[in-house]
């Protein structure tokens, strides 16, 4: 994101630990404790207090534009000092009774958390969001003006270097893969319960697991474990490449996802996705296009019954893991986004790009001119917000 967004705006300032170390302490502390049910993040007066010496920073440089990601706290107090684009890809409301952990927070600090993130959203010069979920509730739910309220897809963060043809994978055997970190809320379970259907059934189909691993040891035929990978290690990375690359199928029935950046990672190997119609999941994966949506709640027989059929219908199955590609190399990656982000602020802000950054995009088409596939990776992207806004991190970045 940072580094798309470089693209595009003459950043000067860059905070990425925006709190002072005795938030970050305190906060971990009060949580545990109280066991989810008091979040200093959404106390405005400690949450302020905490972030003072960013917001004075932020107030003393010469931005035309604030970008706050994913931290609402303090996106609020900078709205009050100057123009601020507000970016995340969840709401408040959208996740309070949906998400496990904003479930358990106390009624009265739910209320003050959705007061605070109403008034970020009205206030800010532009509220950005990945889906059309998060940007319907920032207007539904927070009362954000629908002119100042932008759905913009963003990226992936681990991109192909070259595309697969879906026509060159094998069609009797059949690799499936999961990343999810958290085994239950991806819906862990529910992948070896379809894969021992879809086996049961007498299909040869294997699958990949990355990230995580049942709490108990489960014997399922068919089934590797990989463990955590991190992409930072570059055996870690080559051997995460190698698993997206040799996948007929990336399979993530999440059962609570903001977004999910790992689908636009797979769409960019040319990989089909099979998850459920949840949160913000439509709005990267469309449905019968691009994917297959399953509404929530459907059964691991439900999902072994698409993953047959799609997987068996070859001319069906390559029109997916290609329609998937293309919208990696149209929509789902960081350079659209920042353009969009660019052309937005132009038109609702009247910022203009500095000549030298227009120069410099000038040449980089020309430099682009006659290239079919190019992708660029940068280790200053970054992870899903809404993992961010979890933990109370984010950024803030300021540009001319």
């Amino acid at each position: 994101m940072l580094t798309a967004l470089r693209e595009e705006f003459d950043v000067k300032l860059v905070i990425r630990r925006p709190w002072a170390p005795w938030f970050d302490i305190t906060r971990r502390v009060v949580r545990r404790v109280t066991r989810g049910a008091i979040d200093i993040y959404w106390w405005p007066a400690v949450a302020a207090w905490g972030a003072r010496r960013t917001i004075a920073e932020v107030s003393a440089s010469d931005c035309d534009i604030t970008f706050a990601v994913a931290i609402t706290p303090i996106c609020a107090e900078l709205t009050k000092r100057g123009p601020t684009i507000f970016v995340s890809d969840a709401t408040l409301a959208s996740m309070a009774n949906y998400y496990p952990r904003h479930k358990a927070l106390a009624p009265w600090l739910k209320k003050a958390a959705a007061a605070l993130e109403s008034f970020c959203i009205q206030n800010a010069r532009a509220a950005l969001f990945p889906s059309e979920w998060a940007s319907r509730s920032a207007v539904r739910d927070h009362g954000g003006s629908q002119d100042r309220v932008v759905e913009i897809a963003w990226g992936a963060n681990l991109v192909a270097d070259e595309a697969i043809r879906p026509e060159s994978r094998s069609e009797k055997e059949w690799r499936l893969l999961f990343v999810g970190a958290d085994w239950s809320r991806k819906g862990g379970d529910i992948v070896l319960e379809t894969v021992s259907e879809m086996r049961r059934r007498g299909y040869s189909v294997h699958v990949d697991v990355v990230g995580s691993c049942p709490p108990s040891a489960a014997e399922v035929e068919g089934v590797t474990y990989h463990g955590f990978l991190d992409k930072n290690v570059p055996a870690d990375d080559e051997r995460m490449k190698g698993l997206f690359a040799t996948a007929h199928v990336f399979f993530l029935p999440t059962q609570f996802e903001a977004l999910g950046i790992v689908f636009a990672e797979a769409a960019s190997y040319a990989l089909p996705t099979v998850s459920y119609r949840t949160g913000g999941v439509p709005s990267i994966v469309h449905a019968g296009q691009t994917g297959v949506l399953l509404e929530e709640g459907a059964s691991a027989a439900a999902f072994a019954d698409e993953l047959i059929a799609l997987l068996s219908d070859r001319r069906r199955y390559v029109r997916m893991s290609y329609a998937a590609l293309a919208a990696s190399r149209e929509e789902l990656n960081w350079a659209a986004w920042a353009v969009g982000v660019r052309e937005m602020v132009e038109e609702k802000l009247g910022v203009q790009r500095p000549a030298a950054l227009v120069a410099a995009a000038r040449r980089r088409a020309v430099a682009a001119c006659g290239t079919t596939f190019h992708w660029r990776r940068s280790a200053d992207d970054d992870e899903p917000m809404s993992s961010q806004r979890r933990t109370g991190t984010g950024e803030i970045a300021g540009a001319r």
